[in-house]
């Protein structure tokens, strides 16, 4: 089951938004739109020829964008019946990762094709000519503070409700105090809350577009973005409240880890559409002023690939995508070259936690006697649970009998390690294969209760014998 379940959240966080990516980079109109691949649209590509060879470049890439989507599609869908934690992860992330670069291939060459005929129309000027208008330069914002702190104050409460549970001074019936997992969780979704409200604020203050010589035009342009902008922050950050709150009232009222996933999969749902609404509207507002562009900033030949934004001679750290929603660093910025460092290693990061993830899997858990000593071993020795400390033991064969709700370590369909909660008890300790169904539960004299066994259920049954 949480093979499946890994599937589907994958296949979500995939597969819309690799079509998202299709309708916002590789329009049907591009003549409406600001940018062509990451070029800014002029009057000049809507002359007799020049049309006709802009709108070969858009359908080329259109036509290589829409194949490289319905083959993400496809083989995503076929990854769901994917079995095994490490060979689901890594060739799960290693798909996203493929994906994402693949669909931006035909923006890249767009790209390269359209800088062509933009220079076979004489039309490249200085660099670093920007316009600003004095008139509206920081003064269109959206972005209000009290509706934006209200769901993070909420935030705050649940995750002061969790943590009162944990220590025991609320008592639920289903949760068991001194498990912090339910803080943990908390803790990280308010986190996830005050990123987005500084990626709000981030996105409310960059420099004010010019379009237009009349003020007017430009305010209006740029608040009904920032407009945009506002309302999807907002969405998100209650959102999140209310990821927070029915996931609060899952773990304190029924502690369902089955419940937790499933609604973790459906907020992720409701993620992507929010997207997707945020996407179409920032669309409709960009063919709506196309028609009133009449000043364009010629500075195309910042953006490698269209992409990439890198100007040493822009003091601004962040800008808005050309590619892409949201905003993107300036790599030409000290600031922007360290952030960028950092999101490398970061990723690389991600393949070195997979490598991990695979050796666990692929070694198997090895338990043994040693003069009474009990031993759980892989990759190291991770309980050694010694005669003098052992209460009771017991060989059981009812593994699928217990509730197994993990707080730290590892939970794969072969494996069970690290600290869990076992039918609403904390503290337990568990060193399981749970497909072998047969274990040893022993209670040391401190009250810890230990659910161990090794791989086959033949070697725990000859080494309950050895220690009983």
């Amino acid at each position: 089951m949480s093979n499946l379940f890994f599937g589907i959240t994958m296949f979500i966080c995939l597969v819309p938004m690799v079509w998202i990516m299709f309708f916002y980079l590789y329009p049907k109109k591009w003549s409406e739109r600001k940018q062509i691949f990451g070029v800014n649209n002029r009057k000049e590509f809507l002359q007799d020829g020049v049309k006709d060879e802009v709108e070969a470049i858009a359908q080329k890439g259109r036509k290589r964008a829409l194949l490289v989507s319905l083959t993400a599609t496809a083989i995503a869908t076929a990854l769901l019946f994917l079995h095994g934690m490490f060979l689901q992860t890594f060739i799960w992330m290693s798909f996203i990762f493929i994906t994402i670069f693949v669909i931006t291939v035909p923006f890249l060459l767009g790209h390269k094709e359209m800088m062509t005929v933009k220079k076979s129309l004489n039309l490249t000027q200085e660099k670093g000519i920007n316009f600003v208008d004095l008139k509206t330069a920081g003064n269109v914002h959206a972005l209000k503070i009290v509706p934006i702190l209200l769901p993070n104050l909420a935030g705050l409460l649940i995750t002061g409700l969790m943590l009162l549970a944990n220590l025991g001074v609320i008592r639920f019936n289903a949760y068991a105090p001194g498990s912090f997992f339910g803080t943990i969780l908390a803790v990280t979704m308010f986190l996830v809350g005050l990123l987005i409200m500084l990626t709000g604020f981030l996105m409310d203050r960059l420099k004010n577009d010019v379009i237009s010589t009349d003020s007017d035009i430009n305010a209006n342009y740029n608040r009904a973005k920032k407009k945009n902008w506002a309302d999807m922050i907002v969405a998100f950050l209650w959102l999140n409240v209310a990821y927070m709150l029915v996931t609060a009232f899952i773990l304190l009222i029924f502690y369902s880890n089955l419940l937790v996933t499933g609604f973790l999969l459906f907020y992720m749902i409701l993620m992507v559409a929010g997207i997707a609404v945020f996407v179409r509207r920032g669309r409709k507002i960009e063919e709506r002023y196309q028609k009133e562009t009449s000043v364009i900033t010629d500075d195309d030949e910042y953006w490698l690939g269209g992409m990439l934004y890198c100007n040493p001679n822009d003091h601004r750290v962040m800008v808005e995508k050309r590619a892409g929603i949201g905003g993107t660093i300036n790599i030409g910025h000290p600031v922007g070259k360290v952030i960028g460092i950092i999101v490398l290693i970061l990723l690389m990061n991600v393949f070195v936690s997979l490598i991990y993830v695979g050796l666990i899997e692929a070694t198997p858990i090895s338990l043994h006697a040693e003069s009474g000593t009990l031993i759980c071993h892989q990759l190291k020795d991770e309980y050694v649970i010694t005669p003098d400390m052992i209460d009771s033991i017991e060989l059981c064969d009812d593994i699928y009998e217990h509730s197994f709700m993990r707080k730290n370590g590892v939970g794969m369909d072969t494996l069970l390690k690290g600290d869990f909660i076992v039918d609403g008890k904390n503290g337990c300790k568990v060193f399981l294969a749970p497909q072998e169904e047969v274990y040893i539960h022993v209670v040391t004299k401190d009250g810890t209760n230990y659910y161990i066994s090794s791989a086959t259920a033949e070697e725990t049954r000859a080494v309950y014998e050895s220690v009983r």
